[in-house]
C-alpha cells in the first residue's frame, strides 16, 4: 500500500494529527523569533509558550478528541502500585533526573518567587504537553506503536527546538542532548499512556519533573 492510499485511510482527526507536528515545529520557530524581537525577554518567549499552550495543546485536541476524552484520559486507571516495575521506572526515572540534576544544584538560590512559578509552570505545562503529545495520539492512533508512540515523541523532542532558538540549553551537549532527552521522556511517557490507555499518571510526572526543572528562573531572574 503506498503512501497516498494509506493517507486515505485514516479518518480527517488522524491525517490531521499526522500533519501537525511539523507544522507545529515550522510555525512555532517563528513564533518565539518573531515575539523575542518584538516584545523582548522574558515576556516574548512567555507569550509564545502561552500560543501553544493555548493554540496547540488545548485548542487542538479539543477539536480532535473532544471535551469528554480529554477528561477521560486524565482520570487514572489503577493505583500507582498497581504499574508494573518497568513501567513505574519509565515514570519515575525522569523525577529523579530533574531532582538531582537541575533541583538540588539550584534550589539554594531559588527563593519563594522561583518555587512558587516553576510549581505553576510545571503544572501547565505537563498537563497541556501530555494532553497533545500522549493523549491525541494514544487515543487516535492506538493500535498502532509507530503512530501512538515514536512518531509524537519524535515530535515533542523536536518541538524543543523552537523555544531552545530563543534560549539555548545550559546543560552540556546544548541542543542536541536536549532534544534527545526530551525524545526518551516522551518515549517513556507513551509507553506507560499505550498501555494504560490513560495520561493520568504520565502527566503527575511531567508536572513533577517540569516543576522541579526550575522554570521560575527565566521569568523571575531572567535567566535559566
Amino acid at each position: 500500500m503506498d503512501v497516498a492510499t494509506r493517507l486515505q485511510s485514516f479518518s480527517t482527526a488522524q491525517r490531521i494529527a499526522l500533519a501537525a507536528p511539523p507544522v507545529l515545529i515550522i510555525s512555532m520557530c517563528g513564533v518565539f523569533q518573531y515575539l523575542r524581537g518584538a516584545l523582548g525577554f522574558p515576556l516574548g518567549y512567555l507569550i509564545a509558550f502561552i500560543v501553544y499552550w493555548t493554540g496547540w495543546c488545548g485548542v487542538l485536541p479539543a477539536l480532535l478528541l473532544g471535551r469528554d476524552r480529554i477528561f477521560d484520559l486524565l482520570a487514572p486507571r489503577a493505583s500507582f502500585r498497581s504499574l508494573d516495575l518497568r513501567t513505574r521506572t519509565l515514570l519515575l526515572w525522569p523525577i529523579v533526573f530533574a531532582l538531582a540534576f537541575a533541583f538540588v544544584p539550584r534550589i539554594g538560590t531559588a527563593g519563594a518567587a522561583v518555587l512558587f512559578v516553576s510549581a505553576i509552570l510545571g503544572l501547565v505545562i505537563g498537563v497541556t504537553e501530555e494532553v497533545l503529545w500522549r493523549g491525541v495520539y494514544v487515543s487516535l492512533f492506538g493500535e498502532n506503536a509507530w503512530l501512538a508512540s515514536i512518531y509524537p515523541s519524535l515530535g515533542f523532542g523536536l518541538w524543543h527546538l523552537c523555544p531552545l532558538s530563543v534560549l539555548p540549553s545550559r546543560y552540556p551537549g546544548g541542543f542536541v542532548s536536549f532534544t534527545a532527552y526530551s525524545i526518551l521522556l516522551g518515549l517513556s511517557y507513551a509507553y506507560y499512556a499505550r498501555r494504560a490507555r490513560s495520561i493520568f499518571w504520565c502527566t503527575v510526572s511531567h508536572c513533577v519533573h517540569d516543576a522541579l526543572g526550575l522554570g521560575g528562573f527565566v521569568y523571575m531572574r531572567g535567566f535559566p
